[in-house]
């Protein structure tokens, strides 16, 4: 029995289940709440404001979040993540009726720290224990596990929530995460992390960074997917509700289609990888943009539905890309920057996404918001044109 337990124990492909255990019981009742704040108060930029919360952290404290992946085991880091997640929720569901909804929110929050620590926690161990050769495959599978959670998750806001109360879906996400903290016991362990010099400087620290054209280049246009993410996190609400003048009901739609197109881009994004670097990068940031556009130009339901949907499959294979290929460039001693900046830059550009691209959508509507979105993604390509094909660059990175 040790023998068949053993090596299934210590692999990395174990990754891929933790963060789908990680993500589903937490996205489940992220969305439950936004969905809430939305239907009350009838703004986006609101809903979207409490489904972007748990970035904060990482954005705030970035640097703890550096410290930590540069001085301490990863798989330590996220079996601790998970412990902590796990004890904040369980907090939150003995608290009173009248402070639970504040005690979740508050408790979502601060979790989302520990959300930082695993998926950068998780992406250093993979680097350090993967083989380069399956590199490429390893994160895109951590991608699609992290994404099918999100979307199980997401998906299951209508049904769950008609049969179980906030404290119901606390209690879920608490099974969830206790779930994912026993697989983090069971993942591989890479050793001690490259231990920086104590008197570094913040600059010396970005320095990968600062003298890699690709990598900045790499990180100029996963900011930019990451953009497209605060995009979606309003028009969750506003497509349905304001382009489409549908109900919640069409919102409920919206979101579960949006999961399976989210999903189904992952997913095929595997396949064909391998065949993603043949053409310039800037093809994975405009090829996106037409049925975006279209979707919301349409303003009919099933055409703007099916539209926006393609969007999304285009949209996610754009985000496995570059993210594959912004870890298959760093070093092993550079992946801590890499993921610390990534996990800083992904909630900034998000937060910029909901704050800019929400309050134009309040004040100018929806399609102003989407030009918005067009413009931004034709200038970040114009001025990282540098990076043009770095699948060509990376190929031995990853080979």
């Amino acid at each position: 029995m040790t023998s068949l337990v053993t090596p299934l124990q210590r692999s990395p492909y174990l990754v891929p289940l933790l963060l789908f255990s990680n993500t589903s019981g937490s996205f489940l009742v992220l969305v439950a709440l936004s969905t809430q704040v939305g239907s009350d108060t009838g703004s986006g930029l609101l809903a979207g404001a409490v489904l972007s919360a748990p970035w904060l952290p990482a954005l705030l404290l970035a640097r703890p979040l550096q410290r930590l992946l540069t001085q301490h085991s990863a798989r330590r880091l996220i079996r601790t993540a998970e412990i902590c997640s796990l004890a904040l929720t369980l907090a939150a569901i003995a608290l009173p009726g009248p402070a639970l909804v504040v005690g979740a929110t508050t408790a979502l929050l601060v979790r989302g720290f520990c959300e930082a620590v695993t998926r950068s926690g998780t992406s250093v161990l993979l680097r350090l224990v993967t083989d380069p050769g399956r590199l490429n495959r390893a994160n895109t599978l951590a991608e699609i596990g992290r994404l099918t959670g999100t979307s199980v998750g997401a998906a299951l806001v209508g049904p769950a929530g008609t049969v179980l109360s906030l404290r119901g879906l606390l209690v879920l996400n608490a099974a969830t995460l206790l779930t994912s903290a026993l697989l983090a016991r069971a993942l591989p362990e890479p050793g001690p992390a490259v231990e920086p010099a104590t008197d570094q400087a913040p600059e010396d620290r970005l320095s990968p960074l600062i003298h890699n054209p690709v990598l900045l280049a790499l990180f100029a246009r996963f900011s930019l997917v990451a953009l497209w993410q605060g995009f979606h996190t309003i028009a969750v609400t506003v497509i349905p509700l304001q382009v489409l003048h549908g109900d919640e009901r069409l919102v409920g739609i919206f979101v579960a289609l949006s999961s399976l197109a989210i999903f189904a881009g992952s997913l095929g994004a595997l396949p064909v990888q391998k065949y993603l670097g043949r053409l310039p990068s800037a093809t994975w940031l405009l090829l996106p943009l037409p049925p975006l556009v279209g979707a919301v130009l349409i303003a009919r339901t099933v055409p703007s539905l099916l539209l926006y949907a393609v969007f999304l499959v285009l949209f996610e294979v754009a985000y496995v890309y570059f993210n594959n290929r912004l870890l298959a460039a760093a070093t092993p001693e550079e992946i801590p920057t890499v993921v610390t900046v990534r996990a800083t830059a992904m909630p900034l550009a998000v937060v910029t996404a909901i704050v800019g691209v929400g309050a134009v959508s309040d004040l100018a509507g929806p399609t102003s918001a989407v030009l918005l979105v067009v413009a931004c993604t034709v200038l970040v390509s114009a001025v990282s044109g540098s990076e043009t094909a770095p699948g060509r660059l990376l190929s031995r990175g990853s080979r």
